[in-house]
Formats: structure tokens, C-alpha cells, sequence
């Protein structure tokens, strides 16, 4: 009997693998006692944003990216200078911004008018549900902008410490249009509830 009931086992965990039929992979794969995750993290490459294009469009429009990118059509009544804007994503960052201990989301998207050769940036945040947060100040309202807005750094935006934590580069003195800005400095962003006030460096 004991033989039997090994033989038994064996063949019941064979099958088991062969047709994905146990309970942990009914359950998505998740060990006992564990918490199964119910929706996979969003997308936001393949999400839609309403946008200003940084103030350009005041009433804003709809951008639907697919894999990152997306051309609105203008309305030529608001904007008769341009005929479409191009959007594309930047970066993202995840974290805990509004203090409920879920991972919120930070997306930088820029928008340039066409036809130009310039473009701007904005910056969404929304909370864990998908749901719009608010959005950070416009780069072009920041006291280190010059004759130009300062320009994010994709790759250096963060969350830390339920602030948004954004590396930035500003125009000086000697920089143009085409040369681009060439002084770092960050910026540190914390949400009141309201908005998103800087936070003072140092």
C-alpha cells in the first residue's frame, strides 16, 4: 500500500505539471498564505493624457499614445499658427506620493508644436487607481528659467520620501536654443493634497 500511494503521488504531480492544474496556478501562481495580484501595473505608454502642451492649448486636448507616442490634430480656431502636436512619454517614476502607501505614478511628456522645431514638457502624476493626482508647475514659472524654460532629465526623475524628486537642466548665460541648457540643478516637489508645492533645497 505504501508503494501504491507513492505510485499515486508521483502520478498526481506529473499531471499536475503537464495541465497546469494545480491550486497555486489557478490562483495565478501564488504560494499559500500569499496575496495574489489582482491587475497588472498600467501601461502608460499606452494610455491618454489631456494636455496643454504647456499652456499652448489652454481649454487642452486628449493625446492617446500607442507604444509612446501620439500626433493630435490641432483646432485651427485655438492654435492657427500650428497644424499638430506630436506627444511622446519620457520617463515615469513609482512611488507612495500622496501617503496611503500605494505606488503612484509620475510621467513626463513632451509636446512639440507643428510645425516648429522646439517642444515642451509636462508633468502628470496620478495615484495608484489610475486617477489623476495633479500636475507639477510648469517649467516656464520655475525663478531658474531664463530666456528659456529649464528642461527635465528623463532619466533623472524619482520618488523619494513621497516627494518627486526631478533632475533638471537650466539655460545660462552662454546657452542657445540649439545648443540646449547645461545647468543641473534639482527641483523637489511635495503634494499638500492640493497641488504640488516645491519643496526649499537644502
Amino acid at each position: 500500500m505504501p508503494e501504491r500511494a507513492m505510485l499515486r503521488q508521483a502520478i498526481g504531480l506529473m499531471l499536475c505539471g503537464l495541465l497546469a492544474a494545480c491550486a497555486t496556478e489557478v490562483s495565478g501562481g501564488a504560494a499559500p498564505g500569499s496575496q495574489a495580484t489582482t491587475s497588472a501595473p498600467r501601461d502608460w505608454r499606452d494610455a491618454t493624457y489631456r494636455m496643454t502642451c504647456d499652456g499652448i492649448i489652454p481649454s487642452g486636448f486628449d493625446a492617446k499614445l500607442v507604444h509612446g507616442a501620439a500626433r493630435v490634430p490641432a483646432e485651427v480656431s485655438e492654435t492657427p499658427a500650428y497644424v499638430e502636436f506630436d506627444v511622446r512619454l519620457e520617463g515615469t517614476a513609482t512611488g507612495d506620493l500622496d501617503g496611503d502607501g500605494r505606488p503612484d505614478a509620475v510621467v513626463l511628456l513632451q509636446c512639440s508644436p507643428q510645425p516648429s522645431n522646439g517642444f515642451v514638457q509636462e508633468v502628470q502624476a496620478f495615484r495608484a487607481d489610475g486617477s489623476e493626482l495633479g500636475a507639477l508647475p510648469s517649467p516656464r514659472t520655475l525663478p531658474e528659467t531664463t530666456l528659456l524654460a529649464p528642461v527635465y532629465d528623463a532619466d533623472g526623475l524619482s520618488v523619494n520620501d513621497e516627494d518627486v524628486v526631478a533632475a533638471m537642466k537650466a539655460y545660462g548665460p552662454h546657452d542657445s536654443h540649439a545648443t540646449g541648457p547645461s545647468v543641473p540643478f534639482t527641483a523637489r516637489w511635495h503634494w499638500d493634497g492640493d497641488s504640488f508645492v516645491r519643496v526649499p533645497p537644502g
